[in-house]
Order: structure tokens, then C-alpha cells, then sequence
């Protein structure tokens, strides 16, 4: 850990296939994902932990997590991540914790903690649409009063904010009564998401709701179109005194 901060690369949307030549909605999402990592080299030093929000793997392959697991060793950072509504959590679990992926849904860094939140209880067939359960809002509740000097910074798949995108103005069942519970405790200051393949920051009540380009494709806010943007990911610094930064890069050179 970097002296005073923490550093913290967030991934998400990687929709990979065990097939180097897999495409989903027109991009090879392998090539995309693996100039999204060349780029974070090239841009920057090792992060002191990659967060991954979702949906990994598009073809519930087991091999593809094992590549995922492979791919990211070169940064030598732990890897903690939570599964998306397209991942398949039988398979993910038969593969993880593979080094440098581990389980754990929770990890310490400085004065920062960071909570792993499953948005994925009771799918509903047909729908994007997630909910947290109130075991995990328990499970959050707890942490918090485990470690109550800590700056906290949630990670899930589904955002949280109503925000209108592809004419879905709710990506979280019961998003009211999680905000509501978020933005009554004065630690949580992050809550970071994907789901959507864009970029958004939603500020309320103190809580800083970020979501991030996908690795793979991005969509445009309520329309649904699949757009020529670049491929992206998130970089945060966590600052021991609750300050941080952030900000989304995207690959330099890119063709849909």
C-alpha cells in the first residue's frame, strides 16, 4: 500500500468467453478486456487491490474463470470481486479462490474497508432488474460496527440511483430502503457498480454512487444502443483521512 492512500482498480462487465474469439453485441470481449489491462500498465503502477463488480464470464464456462484468474497475476494485487446476473456461481465457485482470486467479500487497506455487496438474491426470470438482501445488509451492518474507525466503500454489480438508463429507471428492486440505509451511516463513503457498460456519478446525502465502463461494449444512457466508445475501468485513490479521488481511463486506440 502506497503511503498514506490506498489504490484501488475497479473492472467491471468483462462478459469473457473461453473462446479467444468470443463476441458479444459485436466486440471481442477478450481483446477489449486485454487492452483494457495493457492500458492500466502502461498508465499506471501496480494497484494495492483490483475489485471486480460483475459479470465475468458470459458463457458460464469454468475455463473462462480460470483465465481471468491467470490474466490478472501480472499485477500482483489481491483480486476480490462479486458475480453479475449473467455469471454463473456454481461454476465461478468451482474455479475461485484461484491466486490471485480469493472468496472473501470483505478486506481492510489503511483506514478503508471494502465491502463485496451480492445484488444477485431472488433473479427473477427476464430480468436485469437485482435486489440485496436483508442478510447482507445485516452482514454490512455488522462490519461497520466491527470496525467503526473505517471509511467504507461498497462494491456490487446492480447500481443503486435512479437514473433512467435504456429506459430502466430501476436496476435495484429495493434500491429506496438500501440507499436509505447506506446514507444513514457517515462511514460509507463509495459505493461502486457496472451493470450498465457507462460511466455515471450520482452524489446524495454524502454517498458517491460511481459506475464505470464496461471491458467489453458500452451502452448510451435510455436508449439501449450499443455505442463505439472506448472500453474502460476505474482507478481510485482511497486516502487514510476519508478523502478520495477517482477516475475513469479508456483504452486510446479503439474500433468497434
Amino acid at each position: 500500500m502506497t503511503q498514506g492512500y490506498t489504490t484501488v482498480l475497479q473492472l467491471t462487465d468483462l462478459h469473457l468467453f473461453a473462446e479467444q474469439h468470443g463476441v458479444f453485441n459485436g466486440v471481442n470481449t477478450r481483446n477489449s478486456y486485454n487492452q483494457v489491462l495493457n492500458h492500466v500498465r502502461q498508465h499506471y503502477s501496480t494497484p494495492d487491490v483490483i475489485v471486480i463488480t460483475g459479470d465475468l464470464a458470459h458463457d458460464n464456462a469454468c475455463e473462462t474463470y480460470q483465465y481471468i484468474a491467470d490474466s490478472l497475476k501480472v499485477f500482483n494485487a489481491p483480486v476480490y470481486c462479486v458475480l453479475g446476473n449473467h455469471d454463473h456461481s456454481k461454476n465461478a465457485y468451482r474455479v475461485y479462490p484461484l491466486a490471485p482470486v480469493t472468496t472473501d467479500l470483505h478486506c481492510v487497506f489503511g483506514q478503508w474497508q471494502i465491502v463485496l455487496l451480492d445484488s444477485n438474491h431472488q433473479p427473477e426470470a427476464g430480468s436485469y432488474q437485482g435486489e440485496v438482501s436483508a442478510v447482507e445488509l445485516q452482514r454490512v451492518g455488522a462490519l461497520l460496527s466491527r470496525y467503526p474507525k473505517l471509511w467504507t466503500l461498497i462494491a456490487m454489480h446492480h447500481n443503486l440511483p435512479q437514473h433512467d438508463d435504456r429506459g430502466v429507471a430501476i436496476e435495484v428492486r429495493n434500491h429506496q430502503q438500501v440507499m436509505a440505509y447506506f446514507e444513514q451511516q457517515p462511514n460509507i463513503k463509495v459505493v461502486l457498480s457496472g451493470h450498465v457498460h457507462q460511466e455515471f456519478v450520482i452524489v446524495q446525502n454524502g454517498v458517491c454512487y460511481l459506475s464505470t465502463p464496461a471491458t467489453g461494449y458500452q451502452s448510451t444512457s435510455r436508449s439501449g444502443q450499443v455505442t463505439g466508445e472506448a472500453p474502460g475501468y476505474r482507478w481510485l485513490k482511497l486516502y487514510d483521512n476519508g478523502r478520495f479521488e477517482t477516475d475513469v481511463r479508456r483504452v486510446a486506440y479503439w474500433v468497434s
